[in-house]
């Protein structure tokens, strides 16, 4: 036993020793048994182990794929967007009438036709259309899609390979692109090509071998017009590519030449996906001309309106519900103030109009006016006192938003928070949300009033004219105290109302839920 441990002792010795020296050996036996496997295959005579030097074979067999498929890399080198790629492939399996279905959903189209269609109307029709054209695109057909693109893309990353560079290192005098003669080739250091054959083994090992190319070199002769590369040609290459893989000599070379056994290549399988990430950006850029086109018509329709309704008067904007602090909320990814146009417009309303026409108007008719029924006079007295109170209240709700009141104190001390306390954010995202409310509310209630009071004023104009009026019994006493025929009055009281709940209608954005 003790002489069994001895010699243990020593063997582990030596193997500590000499255990690297081993690992070289080791390496050099791998490395000459690499070179044997090589100089027995088909392409043995590519690369010589002894001086590890790249052969004239190599580069002529190079030269020959570069030779097939220089007009198509002349053609992707001209290609200057390679979107052109995608759009040619979709155009390809697409026909006439579902391109003519796209085209009637471009922007230019929709603008030339919201010009002669109202915006919702036509944002209807559009999105019938948008549903209608990605519903062609089956699966079937998404997969057609994505199958030719990669076998376009890889094509084309083994076309985009820098032959040239590569096989003028074996011939100095090489002229680019001149196929006239046969170049001769020189032998030469492998270190030289190590890189460069690498990059060739990742876009060619790449290359689909078993798929049917017809409709890719199809497409190419009606891109241009002629072929670029035949698909008899494009065959020849890719058995010859299929010869390089099957053989193994390039994985054989590149461990050679690195003097590393275990060097390897690494080739991504490409996968391709085109049809549906272009299916979404176009759905999102006809929803985005859409909604361009339709706020483009509520701001014409909103200006129409205001122009008729606020004629000489100024429209003063509310002092800290505003759309100021809206862009710095956006860019924390917070709630924005909304109706802040729409709550001046009501504000200004309620300041110049109410207060004053709708006061003289209430003043003459249902102060002095002699009402048979209170059926009427009572729903316009209420209507009319809560319109003045909400032009208070609005008032003392904009000056709670300001930076020394309680609220809006608490938005600004809070908003440096936000980025790094969740807790900031969601009260910022509640006071903003309660805000919003507060506004649509005040909205919807000046409404709700100016309906009941506009209904009343409408059935007071048909009760004028009446031979024998039976809502108000002294009209012609009434008139006495109005330098503008009362009717006349009525009238344009009544327009007002009615323009105002037209911009309403048009402007009004239903607050977001408070979470």
């Amino acid at each position: 036993m003790k002489q069994e441990k001895s010699g243990n002792f020593f063997q582990n010795l030596l193997s500590s020793l000499f255990g690297g020296n081993d690992g070289e050996a080791e390496k050099r036996r791998q490395l000459r048994s690499i070179s044997k496997r090589l100089s027995k295959s088909k392409f043995g005579k590519f690369y010589k182990f002894a001086g590890n030097e790249a052969l004239p074979l190599l580069a002529r067999n190079i030269f020959e794929i570069y030779k097939i498929i220089y007009p198509a890399q002349t053609m992707f080198q001209n290609l200057q967007n390679p979107n052109v790629l995608k759009r040619l492939v979709i155009d390809f399996y697409t026909p006439n009438e579902i391109r003519t279905l796209e085209t009637s959903l471009s922007e230019e189209n929709l603008i030339t036709l919201s010009k002669k269609i109202p915006a919702e109307k036509l944002k209807q029709q559009a999105l019938t259309r948008l549903s209608e054209y990605s519903d062609y695109f089956t699966l079937d057909k998404i997969t057609k899609i994505d199958t030719l693109y990669k076998q376009i893309s890889c094509f084309r990353d083994l076309c985009m390979f820098d032959f040239y560079f590569f096989l003028k290192k074996f011939n100095k005098s090489l002229r680019e692109a001149d196929f006239s003669i046969a170049p001769q080739f020189e032998k030469i250091n492998a270190e030289y090509i190590l890189d460069d054959l690498k990059d060739f083994m990742s876009v060619a090992w790449a290359v689909p071998l078993d798929a049917d190319y017809t409709d890719m070199t199809k497409l190419f002769r009606i891109y241009k017009g002629v072929e670029p590369i035949t698909l008899q040609n494009w065959r020849r290459v890719i058995s010859r590519i299929s010869a390089f893989r099957q053989s193994g000599s390039f994985e054989m070379m590149i461990k050679l030449i690195s003097s590393d056994p275990s060097a390897s290549v690494s080739v991504s399988e490409q996968t391709q996906n085109i049809i549906e990430p272009y299916l979404d950006s176009f759905k999102q850029e006809t929803e985005n001309t859409l909604n361009k086109i339709e706020t483009q018509e509520k701001d014409s329709k909103t200006s129409e309106i205001c122009s008729q309704l606020f004629n000489g008067i100024e429209i003063t904007p509310m002092k800290y519900f505003t759309d100021e602090l809206n862009a710095t909320f956006t860019r924390k990814g917070l709630r924005t103030f909304e109706n802040t146009q729409l709550l001046s417009y009501i504000k200004v309303f309620l300041l110049e109009i109410v207060k004053k026409n709708l006061r003289e108007y209430y003043d003459l008719v249902l102060v002095r006016g002699k009402w048979e029924s209170q059926a009427l006079s009572s729903p316009f007295s209420e209507s009319y006192n809560s319109l003045l109170a909400t032009s208070d209240l609005i008032t003392q709700f904009d000056n709670q938003l300001a930076e020394d009141a309680p609220i809006g104190m608490k938005i600004k001390t809070l908003l440096p928070k936000t980025e790094r306390d969740n807790g900031a954010k969601n009260i910022i995202n509640r006071l903003v949300s309660d805000a919003n409310e507060s506004a649509c509310s005040f909205i919807t209630d000046t409404t709700t009033n100016l309906v009941t009071i506009g209904k009343i004023i409408k059935a007071l104009i048909e009760d004028i004219e009446k031979p024998k009026p039976v809502l108000v019994t002294n009209w012609k006493e009434l008139a006495h105290f109005s330098e503008i025929p009362i009717r006349e009055l009525s009238v344009k009281l009544y327009k007002k109302i009615y323009l105002l709940i037209t911009l309403v209608k048009t402007c009004l954005v239903q607050p977001e839920d408070n979470e």
